[in-house]
This record gives C-alpha cells, structure tokens and sequence, in this order.
C-alpha cells in the first residue's frame, strides 16, 4: 500500500476523530463508581465491576489483533461501533450484579474491538518520518476528553435526568464515529489478496526482535510506574496538606499536551534514543523527589517536570516502535503497546497498593523512580542491529 505523503490526510483526521469521541464515551464514567453506589449491589461488588471493563480488554485484545489487517479495518470498525452503541443502551436496565457484569463485559469488548482495529488502520495512514508526531497528536486528542468532560458531568447529569440520561447521550454521540468510519477508503480488491492475517510464525518472528520485546517492556515500565503514582498521589497530597491535590495532573496534563503540540514536529527530527533515555532520567529524578517535597510550590513544580518527561516519552516510544516494526506487524504491535498500557495499569495499582501498605508513600515514590532505571539499558536493546534479520534501524 501507497504510504500518504502528508500527515494530515483524510483518513488521519477522521481516525483522531473516532479516537475523541470514543474517549469522551470513556471519560463520562468519571463518576460511574457514585452512580453503582446508588443502585442494588454490594458494596464489596463495585470494585470489581469498574475493573471488568479493563480486564475483558486485557483479555481479548491479543486474540483479536492478529485477525485484524489494514484491508479488513474498516469491517471491524464499523461492527464494533455497533456493539459499543448497543452496549451503551443496556445500561438503562443493568441494575444488579450480574446483568452490569455482562454489561461491562460487552462493552469492554466492543470498545477494545474498536480501539484495535482503529489503530491498525491509523499506523496504515501514517507517514514514515512523521510517526512520533503523529502518535504526540493523537495523544492530544485521547487527553482532551478527560481534560473536558469530567467537570461537565454533574451540571450534565442534572440536565439529562441523571447518570443513566448522560450514557444515552453518549451512545447517540457515537453515530457520528459511524459516518467518520464512512469516510475511511474502502479496501480494493487487489489489496485484499496482498495481505492476510498475521500467521503464527510471523507473530513469533516478529516478538523475538530486540527491538520489539524491549519497546514493549519499556511501555510496560512506564506506565507501571506511572499508576502507583495516579492512583496514590491524592493520599501524599493530603497527608502534607495540599488542599486539591487533583491539580497536579491538571498542571501535568496541559504541560502533556503543551509539549505535544508544540514540539509534537521535532520528535521525528531528534535522536528518539536520546530523547528516550532523557526524558527516563527526568522522570525518575520527578518520581525520586516527589515523597520529599513538603509544599505546595515543590508538589506543583513536580506536576510540571512529569508532564514534561511524559509528554515526550510516550509518543517517543510509540513512534519508535512503528519505526522498528515492519510494515504488516505495525498494527499489532501498536496494540500490543496498548496491551503494556492496560496491563500497567493492572499492575501499578495491585504492586504499589502492596508497597505502599507495607512501606508508606516514600519508598512508593522511589521504587516507582527505580523501575524506570530498567528502561535505559532496555533503550540501548531497542536500538542494536535486529537480531532476527541482521538490519539495524
């Protein structure tokens, strides 16, 4: 298939758009642990029910993403999106337990269907010396909705007649990702007998690249760390007297998303190993200081040097990793570094939660800033001679 020369073709554009109104249908169950509250389940349940959402997705995106090709995108797009509006409907009548289990599971697997095969497509629509700029914008465009919707939602709620009202808004919103899908180009027939579905050996070929397996290692690293400190920060904020700790990834996300649109067009033209390793080191020298810092000046300050290092890290890591991979693994593997990004989000909490009841915040912080010190050396595998195929990046 013909690479586009520009970035922002067409079916880029349409594809971010998919990505925000998708992450908006997210961003709305902000308050979805009030609203179980409020309905006939045990309160040891709720837990639960919020994360089998996340775990269907950790489940089923390895099984899917090997059936899922740039030629049969579309399909899989456009069914899902169905599913997702379909999944959306039935929470007006899951009031117990099980039937919300059901219904989160539905809609976990509706929204990872769509999120792969989404992102098999994008990597498709992505020039080759403009990958870290264009994973830096969607990015953006995946912050927005967590930036935008989580202080609408109580005026919303109250508009719409209440949390329920608000879901059935959101699935009428995801119409529009159906006539956005419309406008992705339809495969042709000679594309169809080019490419099939990743066979086994091709998946195994690919995994045992250096450069794959230590990318994906890093992405796990990463965001490992980064939950112990989300999910734990707001207990450290209040114990040293912050009186809205929340801030300080208000201050880290717009910095996020600052860096992103702004230098978003250097990160192709600077060394990613480089700038790999550099933004590493600011944030192990952030999560290192963060259990020190005794005001609100340091706490804030911190917000500001972690939104930094994460705002070039992560589209730096993605944007690398399409670099490595070969064109007919591109989508797989940017859905299994998805795949690091959930499972981190598993782990960071679980292992942090047991660090932090055995230990306190203070060896939280630097274990969190020590396990991104495994990163470096993980960077110089990423960047050898492939040792599969003998060709260097």
């Amino acid at each position: 298939m013909t690479q586009p020369k520009g970035l922002l073709n067409r079916e880029f554009v349409a594809l971010n758009g998919i990505a925000f109104f998708t992450y908006c249908n997210l961003a709305i169950f902000f308050e979805f642990h009030d609203y179980l509250s409020t309905l006939p389940i045990p309160s040891m349940s709720i837990g639960f029910l919020i994360a089998a959402f996340s775990l269907t997705a950790l489940t089923v995106r390895p099984i899917v993403s090997p059936l899922i090709t740039v030629q049969n995108s579309r399909k899989w797009m456009f069914t899902s999106c169905c599913f997702l509006i379909a999944s959306l409907t039935l929470y007006n009548f899951a009031t117990g337990f099980w039937s919300m289990t059901i219904t989160r599971v539905i809609h976990g697997a509706a929204y990872v269907v769509l999120g792969t095969s989404a992102t098999t497509k994008l990597v498709s629509v992505i020039p080759k010396d403009k990958s870290a700029q264009a994973f830096g914008l969607l990015s953006v465009i995946s912050l927005l909705p967590f930036a935008l919707i989580p202080p609408l939602l109580k005026p919303l709620t109250g508009y719409f007649a209440g949390f329920d009202g608000v879901i059935n808004v959101s699935a009428a919103l995801m119409l529009i990702n159906l006539s956005l899908i419309a406008l992705l180009k339809a495969p042709r027939t000679a594309d169809l007998d080019e490419e099939s579905p990743l066979s086994i050996s091709e998946i195994v070929v690919n995994l045992r690249d250096q450069r794959i397996w230590s990318l994906l290692a890093i992405n796990l690293i990463v965001w490992t760390s980064f939950t112990s400190i989300f999910f734990y920060l707001k207990g450290f904020g209040e114990k040293i007297g912050i009186s809205n700790p929340g801030y300080f990834f208000t201050v880290s996300t717009f910095t996020e998303m600052a860096v992103r649109v702004f230098a978003g067009h250097l990160f192709d033209k600077i060394n990613k190993k480089i700038s790999l390793v550099v933004s590493l080191i600011l944030l192990i020298f952030g999560y290192m200081l963060i259990g020190i810092v005794t005001n609100p000046i340091g706490f804030y300050s911190l917000g500001l040097v972690l939104g930094l290092g994460w705002g070039i890290i992560l589209p730096i890591i993605n944007g690398f990793l399409f670099d490595v991979s070969a064109p007919k693994c591109r989508g797989l593997n940017a859905n299994l570094a998805t795949e690091m990004f959930q499972a981190g989000f598993t782990l960071g909490p679980f292992l942090g939660g047991l660090v932090l009841f055995g230990y306190g915040y203070l060896p939280l912080f630097v274990l969190s800033g020590l396990v991104l010190v495994t990163g470096i050396p993980l960077t110089l595998l990423s960047t050898k001679e492939n040792s599969i195929t003998g060709k260097k990046l």
